[in-house]
């Protein structure tokens, strides 16, 4: 497990990209350093055969002769130039050698000879003249346009080799150091980083099904982790209002179903053992069929509710008129209203048939399902008052009662689930208590808006607000 481990994997990565930098970087200022010193030799080796020329070989041009040998020895030893000279004529043929090595002739080869022929000057390392290897330079003597003599000067790579050989020590002595010191700096480092994704770790293991509201801790600044984190946070919230809500669902649910399979339990046990006549019998079946037909408006409303809030609620979007489908409305609240004598009034507040772009239907059993609650909560010969008017591009439609009026406190919650301002009452009048989530649930779909105000025994209303154009629909 260790060795599977993020922090041992970064760790190594680390070691292995270190251990590689280390060693480009000590083979780098090998070759550089090397270079260098080559390259100073190269400089010194120049510097001398371009003095000798100036200074020693036009007075003694004819270098033949054992004295203008010995001078040119004593001029390279009194101007403190370490190393070996030696001096060929135009064929080739040694006519002068200072401090030979081990009485050996300096090289002239082919490459060396072929620069020369071109009035070049030609540097080459010799190895196995010397215990170390020496760097020469041949150098031509040119006079009159053609070749004259040829200086060669050699110096030993003695020094640099020691200094190249320090460098070696240094890295090598340094460097497992350096490695061992800055590993462990890694495993700090990474250490120090992924703490906070084991303090995610741990707290992520204590959230359960019965311990959603706990949440990841979110470090500063705002990094990566932070957004990881911020991101799980967000996830949680959304899975603990899903089991809130299926929570609530199924306590709901199992609640407003058990009370009419108590009541056709109980009515069909009283029958079977009281009812003696063929009435009897049918009134209790009559009173069971009620029940079944509440518990089925109940499964089909949570069906239509469970759709809307997956985004699964299927709609049929076509232009029509708003104002011919609310006079058909206002033609069905009056029959639904004669019972209760109430007086329904429809005003258009439009200079022009207005149409919108909406699924009709759907449209129709919202705006049917608040009318039919402003009959059900309006005292007996009450007023309910359809309005259409229209703001820019926004058709508002209100439906304002005379009725009970529904308080403050309830306000905020009549859009939940099977929430009931008077159940008793509710119950009493066929209501599942889903009515107006559904209304909601269709306004949220057409990219609507929908807004209640209302005063206790005075009366409600409710004003939706529908986009008129297709583009305004999208947009919403």
């Amino acid at each position: 497990m260790f060795f599977r481990s993020i922090r041992f994997r970064l760790t190594s990565w680390y070691a292995l990209t270190l251990a590689a930098v280390l060693a480009a970087s000590s083979l780098f200022w090998y070759i550089a350093l090397s270079r260098n010193l080559e390259k100073h030799i190269d400089e010194r080796l120049l510097d001398v055969a371009k003095v000798v020329e100036r200074s020693h070989l036009k007075e003694h041009r004819d270098l033949s002769l054992p004295q203008a040998c010995n001078d040119l020895d004593k001029y390279i030893l009194d101007h403190n130039w370490a190393g070996y000279a030696q001096v060929r004529n135009s064929l080739g043929n040694i006519i002068c050698n200072i401090n030979s090595v081990e009485g050996k002739p300096l090289p002239l080869g082919k490459s060396a000879l072929l620069k020369i022929t071109k009035m070049l000057h030609h540097f080459e390392t010799v190895r196995n003249l010397d215990s170390y290897p020496l760097r020469l330079l041949s150098y031509p003597i040119v006079h009159d346009g053609r070749l004259e003599r040829i200086i060669q000067i050699a110096e030993s790579y003695e020094q640099a080799e020691h200094t190249l050989s320090d460098l070696k020590i240094v890295f090598l002595m340094l460097s497992p150091f350096a490695f061992i010191a800055l590993t462990g700096c890694g495993w700090f480092l990474a250490n120090r980083a992924l703490t906070p994704i084991v303090n995610i770790t741990e707290t992520a293991r204590k959230i359960t099904a019965e311990k959603l509201d706990a949440r990841l801790p979110v470090h500063e600044p705002q990094d990566e982790l932070a957004n990881l984190s911020n991101t799980i946070n967000s996830m949680l919230a959304r899975l603990e209002d899903s089991f809130n809500r299926i929570k609530q669902f199924s306590g709901d649910a199992s609640h407003e179903l058990r009370t009419p399979l108590a009541i056709l339990k109980g009515e069909t046990e009283v029958s079977l053992r009281w009812a003696k006549t063929e009435e009897e019998l049918k009134q209790t079946l009559e009173s069971n069929l009620e029940e079944i037909n509440l518990m089925g408006r109940i499964l089909e409303d949570l069906l239509e509710l469970a759709k809307s809030e997956a985004g699964e609620l299927h709609l049929d979007f076509e232009e029509f008129s708003l104002s011919d489908l609310l006079q058909d409305i206002y033609i069905h609240a009056k029959t639904l209203a004669e019972p209760r004598q109430h007086l329904i009034k429809l005003r258009l507040q439009v200079d022009s048939e207005i149409h919108i772009w909406g699924d009709q239907i759907q449209l129709y059993r919202m705006f049917l399902n608040i009318i039919n609650n402003s009959i059900k909560y309006t005292q007996p010969e009450g007023t309910i008052e359809i309005t259409l008017s229209v703001d820019d591009e926004t058709a508002i439609v209100s439906v304002k009662d005379s009725g009970v009026g529904i308080s403050k406190e309830h306000l905020a919650n009549i859009y939940d689930r099977f929430y009931r301002v008077d159940a008793a009452r509710n119950r009493q009048d066929g209501g599942t208590g889903l009515g107006l989530s559904i209304v909601k649930a269709i306004v949220d779909a057409h990219g609507g808006r929908i807004d209640v105000d209302s005063v206790v025994e005075k009366g409600t209303t409710f004003t939706i607000s529908l986009p008129l154009k297709r583009e305004t629909l999208k947009k919403s």
